[in-house]
């Protein structure tokens, strides 16, 4: 269990390193961050791990990034109080609506834009307090 004094835990999940240092660079002095390049590895992560917010991006090779919203999903831990928002550069209309109603938060394009990806972020950490 964090403390009150905690920074909120992200974790970010991007088959791209470049995106994965990116993140980390933007956003570790305000919130801890943990980056995998699969969604395999994040899973693992959750088992022993409480997370307040996960950017997913969608199209990875192992296990896309609904495959990994569904697995956060199903899990107990994870249902629906902790925020899931997408990152990438999947621009389908069609897809990005699928996403939301299978339980994501936000579905934000890349590039990104470092103040949109903040201000959706404090959106959703906002909402879960």
């Amino acid at each position: 269990m964090k403390n009150s004094t905690a920074k909120p835990l992200i974790v970010a999940v991007d088959d791209t390193r470049f995106v994965c240092d990116t993140l980390t660079t933007w956003l570790k002095d305000i919130y801890d961050i943990k980056t995998f390049l699969s969604g395999d590895e994040a899973i693992s992560f959750l088992s022993e791990n409480q997370v307040d917010l996960f950017l997913l991006d969608y199209d990875m090779p192992e296990m896309t990034g609904y495959e990994v919203l569904m697995n956060i999903r199903q899990n107990l831990n994870y249902s629906t109080k902790v925020p899931v928002i997408f990152l990438t550069a999947v621009t389908n209309d069609r897809m990005e609506q699928e996403m939301l109603e299978r339980g994501a938060n936000a579905y934000i394009r890349k590039p990104l834009d470092l103040n949109v990806l903040k201000r959706t972020i404090v959106k959703y950490l906002n909402e879960k307090l």
